[in-house]
Formats: C-alpha cells, sequence, structure tokens
C-alpha cells in the first residue's frame, strides 16, 4: 500500500513540476518580451538596451569586479562587454579602479548614479508585475512571493 502511495505522489509532483516549468517559461517570456521592456524602460525614465541593463545589473551583484571574469560568469565573449561598459561609464552608472591584486588590470563597480538607475528600473518591473496582479487576494500574492522566494533560494544554492 506505501508503495502505490508512494506512486500517486511521484506524478502529482511531476505534474506539479511540469506546471511549474510551464508558468516559469511564461514568465521568463514575458520578462524579456520586447514590449515588457520598453514599458518597464519608459516607466522608469531610462533608455537603456537590455545588453546594458543586464551588465549594469551583472555589475552590481558582483562588483567589485573584472570584465573578464562577467564574461565568464555570462558567458559570453570579454569583447561584447566592453561596448556596454563604454557606454554605462559614460552615463555615470559605472567607474573603473585599478584592481589592488594587479595594477595591469581593472575593476568595474556601480556609482551612485548606477545603483539609482537600478532603483528606478526595479521600481517599474515591480509596477509592471503589480499591474499584472491587480484583483488578486493578498493572501494569494504573498504565497506565490513566498514560493517563489524559496525557489530563489534553491536556485542560489545551486539546486
Amino acid at each position: 500500500m506505501e508503495g502505490t502511495a508512494g506512486n500517486g505522489d511521484d506524478r502529482l509532483r511531476e505534474a506539479a513540476t511540469e506546471r511549474v516549468a510551464a508558468a516559469l517559461a511564461t514568465v521568463g517570456n514575458w520578462m524579456f518580451a520586447p514590449t515588457t521592456r520598453r514599458r518597464i524602460m519608459a516607466a522608469s525614465g531610462l533608455e537603456l538596451s537590455l545588453g546594458d541593463y543586464t551588465l549594469l545589473a551583472q555589475i552590481s551583484l558582483h562588483a567589485p569586479v573584472r570584465l573578464s571574469v562577467l564574461a565568464e560568469l555570462m558567458e559570453v565573449d570579454k569583447s561584447t562587454l566592453s561596448p556596454p561598459a563604454k557606454r554605462l561609464e559614460s552615463r555615470g552608472f559605472i567607474e573603473r579602479q585599478f584592481d589592488p591584486a594587479d595594477s595591469r588590470a581593472k575593476l568595474v563597480s556601480v556609482t551612485r548614479e548606477g545603483k539609482l538607475a537600478i532603483r528606478e528600473l526595479w521600481k517599474a518591473r515591480t509596477t509592471a508585475v503589480a499591474a499584472l496582479m491587480e484583483g488578486w487576494e493578498p493572501s494569494d500574492i504573498e504565497h506565490l512571493a513566498d514560493g517563489l522566494a524559496a525557489f530563489a533560494e534553491a536556485i542560489k544554492k545551486g539546486a
């Protein structure tokens, strides 16, 4: 009897996991859709390409960091990061400093202006997400937030 109950639980878990995977694909597609990005950029008041925003966010997470290290983390060629890094630096969103461990290398960090830009983008993104949940019960939003936070922690742990 226990074996059959376990198999039923396994099937329920598998079906639920498939629903989660499908929902995450839809969420990911929405988050990176050009219309969503344009809406978020317009609401933030910033004009950043997806590449510039992605690099700014990655520098924010890992700073101070060499662009070569970020390229490895992002699985791109370092040469693809140089143009957006120059644009972000010219706008005052990032700064370069010599690496104390190797004076030939430079580290990049997010400036105060860059942090303010990220904050505006996240506020705009939050507003866009809130619009999708208009009419939801607060407890449903809280439940979703708890589940996604646990999922995010599993991702961070490499599960």
